[in-house]
């Protein structure tokens, strides 16, 4: 009996010993399980930090690879010259523009040394290409607005005249075509078609507006008249005979204009005067309204 208590004895004491190591192994399995566990959890949150690291340099290198918006050329030198100090100024203007005759007048004028200014009309941007308008710039000729249909119904009717909405279109449509920024306008058939408030308005928009004080009339004469166009000028420019007053001569992209034009240059230059282009930071205002701040 004794012995058979024993043997239960020792029984009851092996069983506890067995689940004793059987919890202590289950605790070490669970323990480094836990570990390996732990050990996979950061590894991967060191991965997906790696990873987010990896994209924020992808887009920062991204954004450093797109070209910042290139900014248009302005049609105004930085530092206005103003007319030539003792000196007799001529500005020499040409409108309607850009016509088939454009590139003509361009060699004519750089072979002449005769910077001078163009006001083109919107609807004839197709006339001419970006290259040309950029070229012109860099050769030291000015382009300003002339409105963008030139149609003085429009432009200056009573009830909701065009012209502001226009001259701002045209400046936009510009610089999308050409690269380049103007503000220098002039109005189709001069500013006396302009009421106070467009003048104002023209003023608030940041524009620049040039009239002229001889008007060589050459759209009044047919395409190959160009004596009629030269004797026009030349009679204006000595009304001047013994004025320093600076000149603003107002010619169109015309056939008999590109003919006279070499003749009058050579009878400016006999007379005194010197060439420049007129451009949107003119020290000089010649305006209709005889406005300094237009």
């Amino acid at each position: 009996m004794r012995q058979s208590r024993r043997s239960q004895a020792k029984n009851i004491q092996s069983s506890k010993l067995k689940w004793l190591i059987a919890i202590i192994a289950a605790t070490v399995v669970l323990t480094i399980g836990g570990l390996v566990v732990t050990n996979n959890l950061f590894t991967q949150s060191a991965s997906s930090k790696e990873l987010l690291v990896l994209k924020a340099e992808a887009v920062s290198v991204q954004h450093w690879k797109v070209p910042a918006k290139k900014q248009p050329i302005s049609a105004a030198p930085k530092d206005p010259p103003g007319p030539a100090q003792g000196k007799k100024v001529v500005y020499l203007t040409f409108d309607d523009g850009p016509s088939a005759y454009l590139k003509q007048f361009l060699e004519i004028l750089e072979k002449e040394k005769a910077p001078s200014s163009f006001f083109f009309v919107g609807n004839e941007f197709p006339n001419s290409d970006k290259a040309t308008f950029q070229r012109m710039v860099s050769s030291g000729f000015v382009i300003g607005l002339h409105s963008y249909t030139h149609d003085a119904k429009q432009l200056y009717r009573k009830k909701n005249p065009t012209f502001i909405s226009e001259m701002s279109r045209e400046r936009d449509k510009f610089e999308e075509l050409s690269g380049i920024r103007t503000n220098l306008i002039r109005a189709p058939y001069g500013s006396t078609y302009l009421t106070k408030q467009q003048v104002e308005q023209t003023k608030q928009n940041g524009f620049r507006l040039v009239d002229w004080n001889i008007d060589s009339n050459d759209w009044r004469y047919s395409s190959g008249n160009s004596g009629a166009v030269y004797q026009n000028v030349l009679s204006q420019v000595n009304a001047y005979a013994g004025s320093n007053e600076p000149l603003v001569i107002l010619f169109h992209e015309r056939k008999n204009t590109l003919e006279a034009l070499p003749k009058i240059i050579k009878m400016l230059r006999e007379k005194g005067y010197v060439f420049q282009a007129y451009h949107e930071n003119e020290t000089l205002h010649e305006n209709f309204h005889k406005d300094p701040n237009l």
